[in-house]
């Protein structure tokens, strides 16, 4: 049997968890020192953002992200469904009156971007809704997570797992197929909340990852992933190029997986 890393069932090194506050913390400082610079230049036409925030979050823990979006042009959305437990009825409802309400006001598919479980809501978006949305773009997503010992936030989910609706169970909602919108996995290896593994699409068209040095609770406000966000948000859909950091930038955005190969050995073991 080939062994995987997507297939190890422990979470990430505890020291790595440890660190996460004050990492964390860092980033949010280096973010809100290089935010204007990372927004000159910057023409989102006001075109709409969708921002899903993560488990036991809300707006305000993307209200950052969202602020730096709108002083690039965008148009930038909270879902205003208060703190995210998961797929309930109120949510999953609350998050598709959301996409249509945007799509009424500017009247153009939205980008969505999901943080952590946020990613994985939003995924399942795209899935219900994929005329609405343009492109996905996922922070520390474990999209491919197949045992809740692979992230440290399953314990606090499986809380309210009584509230979620049947189709949303851990048994019967699988990780995504093919990707039907241009999605961008942002991740990081040093994530302590979810293996890093978890969080890698398979090669394909439609499929990229970019990695970060950073941690999984500052993912939403970490310069190096908001410049990635900035750069595939205005990225032209058809046809859609693959991220390529500048130059400059590069020391920033580590050696990227092997994704083909990596997902083959999953499927082995």
């Amino acid at each position: 049997m080939v062994q995987s890393a997507s297939a190890d069932v422990s979470p990430p090194h505890p020291l790595l968890a440890v660190l996460e506050v004050p990492r964390a913390l860092a980033e949010y400082a280096s973010f809100t020192a290089t935010s204007r610079l990372l927004s000159a230049g910057r023409s989102g036409h006001g075109r709409p953002v969708l921002v899903l925030p993560g488990l036991l979050a809300d707006d305000r823990s993307t209200r950052p992200l969202r602020r730096l979006l709108n002083s690039a042009g965008y148009a930038a959305y909270g879902w205003r469904l208060g703190t995210n437990v998961g797929p309930t009825r109120r949510i999953i409802s609350g998050m598709d009156a959301a996409l249509g309400e945007i799509a009424d006001l500017q009247g153009e598919p939205a980008s969505v971007i999901g943080w952590s479980l946020g990613g994985m809501l939003g995924y399942d978006l795209v899935s219900r809704h994929e005329r609405a949305v343009d492109r996905l773009i996922t922070l520390g997503s474990p999209l491919y997570s197949t045992d809740p010992r692979q992230s440290r936030g399953s314990l606090f989910y499986d809380e309210y797992a009584a509230a979620h609706l049947p189709d949303y169970s851990r048994d019967s909602w699988r990780p995504p197929g093919v990707a039907s919108v241009p999605s961008t996995s942002i991740f990081s290896k040093t994530d302590g909340v979810v293996r890093w593994q978890t969080c890698v699409h398979p090669a394909g068209p439609l499929t990229e990852n970019i990695e970060v040095y950073g941690s999984h609770c500052g993912l939403g406000f970490h310069p190096a992933a908001a410049y990635a966000i900035l750069d595939r948000l205005a990225a032209p859909i058809d046809p859609w190029p693959k991220f390529v950091p500048p130059a400059w930038l590069a020391v920033h955005f580590p050696t990227q997986p092997d994704t083909k190969r990596h997902h083959q050995a999953s499927k082995i073991a």
